[in-house]
């Protein structure tokens, strides 16, 4: 729009100026070629052009209106450059030229009438009664003034009145019609409203000179023309492209136009002023002005009738609006408060005052919006609404259960000293919000923390802090056993025991399928000690869909350093891959690199320098004075760690020393029992995935023979695992063991196939059952069932049950009750040296069981 204003005052200013060499080119008879009526064309011309290309893009009744206004200009010019020519006569002296012009002066009226249709408001009888009034009054005027004035000498020419006719008619209805006007085309009415009132002064400056010939009235009506044409150009420039929405109540609000507004306000006391002057230069008041007075008067009646009508609609309107508004207000689920500058209530919907905690009422005058929320929140919601700005903040508002939330949108009517508040109940969205946010940071399954909040929890500045990651051992084989809702339902159980496990301020997280993750705060040795702990609750049996797993697990752990949680976590998965390699159930932690894991040192060396040691666990039945040896190899690792038959045997297979380790445990077991005193029974394990099945016969004899010891003492005991990992080599060389009078003993039998299905390949001589991995840790009855079932079917084949997992009490004596031929207890000697051994059974006490001391 301002470069739209620039332009027109260039125009403007650019017209005058060849206005005046046109003028003084005029003739002053007004006849024959008149240049100031050529000019006056060619600018209408560019006036016109202007307009119709402004329009482009405008559709509907607006373009009509802005296209009618630009053709008006078109005619105008035409009009003016055919009188202009000489080819025909001059403006006042009937011919074409006032042909064309009659027509231009229609459209005006008619271009403020469509925009007077587009205030809501408008009433065509109003507007009709008010135009008149306009008109007449300012016929008066005009008649007292100009055409009955004491200097006018003989009669007046008809054009003359006609043009003054129009300048009164025009500048009337322009008045009265765009005395309301909507927002958005409060300008280009302005600019209507000034393009008529210059009409008209240049149709006046026409008549003036008609009646009195001169230059001076035919360049004022030129100098109007001039800025008639800019005012119409204005008006297109201004409007808007397209009309706005009925629904948008803003910009179709009607709007008082001041230019309206005063045309219509001097034509009112215009009327009494002409009147006045008529008495007291004693002008006498033609038939006309009588009688124009008197339809003013009769006019100004029916309007005061009208706006009565109008005023008793518009309250009538007010009290059914304020009505149907307290029905939307008080119907409305959200509430509505309104509080003056002391935040105290003047206003309260039912609505607000059940989400308030207010009792049914009117009005609370001495309570204040504070007080009404938590205590906590006081401050804060005072200096908000306070602050004078609208926008949206959050109440918290006490209830009997949990605090009702609440969210508030305010507005300020400045001024007013009051507030208008929009409560809305938000409680339940908040919750699910929150709910969403957690279910972002957690896992559905376990509910504990997950990866996301993981990483989160790590970036946090903290003091000092380990990260634990751990891997669950033998889950794939629960969900291929029991399947993926079994394997669900003991990750919960993982998942308690860990929160059980660690302390209140370490964080638990479930990164995924099997794998978990401790934040420990403390130091790389208190995190060791809960990555054992967690290690050793792992390995307890878990119980889920009817059977009893045996799973355990694996943990790596790292430091966390200023490289932050990412750095941490590759370092703690390194480690657990480490612990992996070590043979699973272990420990390992990052250092210098790499998991701290005895996978770089020799087995082999290890053996030669006899830092491979056996150690053994012992049991024996009570009034019996043989005892059973169960034999392992531990490392006695350079770090001072013992480490345990899995991570030796891991750790061996990794450096093709597996094959040497099996020779040196059949050769040192039986050499060590062979020396030791009641002992009835050495058993061994086939460990899984380290059994070299080519060499195992050789193994046996020639330990056997270097010791002799009896080959109908020694049991080896194989798990399922171990003969599908060993392949089909296995078996005929068990059948041959057999054949020697070795003993051959399924462990951890009940936790996989069925006996038939091993007796049809095993020469087997008894079977070894975890009582607590069968449930005898949660469900006694369960397991006692199972160790019954078993011991029934072992002895239907011939076959002895020998148990553990159990300790001393009532439960050992139903075991035994069930008529299993030996139980390895919990407080047994498990993992003692050969020495220690000795000296147990050199005390002769055969009819005591050996415990640990």
């Amino acid at each position: 729009m301002s470069r739209g204003l620039r332009t027109s005052a260039v125009a403007v200013l650019l017209g005058l100026l060849a206005l005046v060499p046109a003028l003084a080119l005029t003739p002053p008879a007004g006849t024959g070629l008149q240049p100031d009526n050529l000019l006056i064309g060619i600018l209408a011309g560019i006036g016109a052009v202007r307009g119709f290309r402004a329009t482009r893009g405008m559709t509907g009744l607006l373009a009509l209106t802005w296209r009618l206004m630009a053709g008006a200009g078109a005619l105008f010019s035409l009009a003016s450059l055919i009188t202009g020519s000489g080819l025909a006569g001059a403006f006042g002296v009937a011919g074409v030229g006032d042909l064309l012009l009659l027509v231009v002066l229609c459209i005006p009226p008619v271009v403020c009438a469509l925009l007077a249709n587009q205030v809501r408001t408008a009433g065509w009888l109003t507007l009709l009664v008010d135009g008149a009034t306009v008109v007449l009054a300012l016929s008066v005027a005009a008649d007292v003034f100009v055409l009955s004035a004491p200097d006018q000498v003989g009669r007046v020419d008809p054009l003359v009145v006609g043009y003054t006719g129009y300048a009164v008619l025009a500048v009337g209805l322009a008045g009265a019609l765009c005395t309301a006007t909507t927002r958005e085309l409060q300008r280009s009415s302005t600019a209507v409203v000034a393009s008529a009132l210059l009409v008209a002064a240049a149709v006046a400056m026409l008549a003036v000179g008609i009646d009195r010939p001169g230059l001076l009235w035919q360049a004022l009506g030129d100098v109007a023309c001039v800025l008639c044409f800019e005012a119409g150009v204005l008006a297109v420039l201004s409007s808007p492209r397209h009309l706005s929405s009925p629904d948008d109540v803003v910009a179709r609000s009607p709007r008082v136009n001041p230019a309206g507004m005063s045309i219509t306000v001097l034509a009112t006391f215009g009327l009494p002023a002409a009147l006045l002057v008529a008495l007291a230069r004693g002008q006498a008041l033609t038939p006309w002005s009588i009688g124009a007075v008197s339809a003013v008067v009769l006019l100004l009646l029916v309007r005061s009738t009208l706006r009565i009508r109008t005023s008793t609609r518009l309250v009538a309107d007010l009290v059914r609006n304020e009505e149907d508004l307290r029905d939307l207000v008080e119907g409305s689920s959200d509430g509505v408060v309104v509080v003056d500058d002391d935040l105290r209530l003047r206003f309260a919907s039912p609505a607000a005052r059940t989400l308030l905690g207010l009792p049914a009422g009117t009005g609370d005058p001495d309570r204040r919006l504070p007080d009404l929320v938590l205590a906590e929140d006081r401050d804060r919601i005072a200096e908000q609404l306070d602050d004078g700005t609208a926008g949206t903040l959050h109440l918290r508002i006490p209830g009997t259960d949990r605090p009702t939330e609440l969210e508030v949108t305010h507005h300020e009517h400045r001024g007013e000293g009051r507030r208008v508040l929009h409560l809305r109940d938000v409680t339940v969205r908040l919750r699910r919000e929150r709910e969403l946010e957690r279910m972002a940071y957690t896992d559905h399954l376990t509910r504990l923390p997950n990866r996301a909040l993981l990483f989160q929890e790590l970036a946090r500045p903290a003091g000092e802090r380990c990260l634990l990651v751990l891997d669950l051992d033998g889950f794939k084989a629960v969900n291929d056993v029991a399947g993926h809702e079994a394997g669900d339902q003991l990750l919960v159980e993982v998942a308690r025991r860990l929160r059980n496990v660690v302390r209140d301020q370490d964080v638990v997280c479930r990164l995924g399928g099997d794998e978990f993750a401790v934040v420990v705060d403390g130091t790389p040795a208190e995190a060791r000690e809960a990555a054992q702990r967690v290690v050793d609750i792992m390995a307890l049996p878990h119980r889920t869909a009817g059977f009893t797993f045996a799973i355990g697990a694996s943990v790596g752990v790292a430091e966390v350093q200023a490289g932050g949680g990412q750095l941490a976590f590759r370092e703690a998965d390194t480690a657990l891959r480490a612990a992996k390699q070590a043979g699973k159930g272990c420990v390992r932690v990052w250092a210098d690199g790499t998991g701290s894991s005895p996978s770089g040192d020799s087995v082999a060396a290890a053996l030669a320098a006899g830092h491979i040691e056996l150690r053994y666990s012992v049991a024996g039945g009570e009034g019996q004075p043989q005892r059973a040896l169960h034999g392992e190899p531990f490392w006695r690792h350079a770090s001072g760690d013992l480490l345990p038959a899995a991570e030796l045997w891991a750790a061996a297979g990794r450096q093709g020393q597996d094959g040497a380790l099996q020779t040196w445990v059949f050769a040192e077991s039986t050499r060590t029992a062979a020396d030791l005193p009641g002992v009835s029974l050495l058993a061994l394990d086939l460990p899984a995935g380290h059994v070299r099945a080519d060499q195992l016969l050789d193994d046996v004899r020639s330990a056997l023979a270097a010791t002799g010891f009896p080959a109908e003492r020694v049991s080896l005991a194989v798990t399922e695992e171990a003969i599908l990992t060993a392949g089909a080599e296995l078996v005929p060389v068990l059948h041959e063991l057999r054949a020697l009078g070795v003993r051959i003993c399924l462990d951890d039998f009940g936790m996989g196939q069925t006996l038939y299905a091993h007796l049809a390949r095993l020469p087997l001589t008894s079977v070894r059952i975890d009582v607590a991995a069968l449930g005898g840790g949660g469900d006694t009855a369960h397991a006692l069932k199972v160790v019954r079932s078993i011991v029934l079917s072992a002895q239907t084949f011939g076959l002895a049950v020998v148990a553990h997992g159990v300790s001393p009490g009532p439960l050992l004596d139903d075991v035994l009750a069930c008529g299993v031929h030996m139980v390895r207890t919990r407080e047994d000697l498990r993992h003692v040296t050969a020495e220690r051994v000795r000296e147990e059974l050199a005390t002769g006490a055969e009819a005591v069981r050996i415990l640990a001391r």
